[in-house]
């Protein structure tokens, strides 16, 4: 019974993995670790619902309810997901992010109960989810790119002026330093046109003061 409970942990930790994985991938606020100790959490929460109280039922032939501690999981994990959730001059941050802590959650309760296959296909789902449709957002419904990039010390409102020059509505989300001589800009791109994504991050690049530039 050990070895089937380890596995539970180890499944539950890698799905939670290659979920946090993505969200890494993309800076977002929640990474691998994250969603791994969520992941393993959730599981070991179902794990003792399910099977921790079976020597209290054999000696008092006490009827326990195995839902009630996946419930205040799901509570709990609430708390998690609105803690993701930022509001910055009337934009709404990290709410995807928050969804798929929740979701990591469910899978690792799923996992936790010894319905694997339900997990996994959970967590293709929710990568074809982030993946697929972010693709399918960004070509055809909101044309704008939420964009992460390294540019020369002094130079933001230069690089801003040059880009809403080059047809592009441009919306300063943040600025940080990076080094002595670079800081890190993440800006929304919007446009109108049917430029392709690939096409705006090789225009950008001719600029001298754009170090890098990528898809956040």
């Amino acid at each position: 019974m050990a070895e089937e409970f380890l596995f539970r942990l180890i499944l539950a930790s890698l799905l939670g993995g290659v979920i946090g994985l993505e969200r890494q991938i993309r800076a977002k606020e929640a990474g691998v670790r994250t969603h791994i100790l969520i992941g393993i959490g959730s599981a070991m929460f179902m794990i003792v619902s399910k099977y921790g109280f079976y020597d209290v039922i054999e000696h008092t032939h006490i009827g326990l309810d195995p839902s009630r501690i996946a419930a205040q999981v799901v509570t709990g994990v609430g708390f998690l997901g609105a803690g993701n959730i930022l509001v910055q001059k009337q934009t709404i941050k990290g709410l995807t992010t928050a969804a798929d802590v929740w979701v990591t959650a469910a899978i690792g309760l799923v996992i936790g109960s010894g319905m694997y296959e339900v997990g996994i296909i959970g967590t293709i789902m929710a990568l074809i989810v982030l993946e697929l449709f972010r693709q399918l957002t960004y070509r055809f419904l909101n044309r704008h790119l939420h964009l992460r990039m390294r540019i020369a010390a002094g130079t933001t409102q230069v690089v801003l002026a040059w880009i809403t020059e080059q047809g592009y509505r441009i919306q300063l989300r943040s600025l940080a330093n990076d080094t002595s001589d670079c800081h890190v800009l993440t800006a929304n791109v919007e446009y109108t046109d049917a430029t392709s994504v690939n096409q705006i991050l090789s225009s950008l690049k001719e600029n001298p003061a754009i170090k890098e530039v990528s898809v956040a």
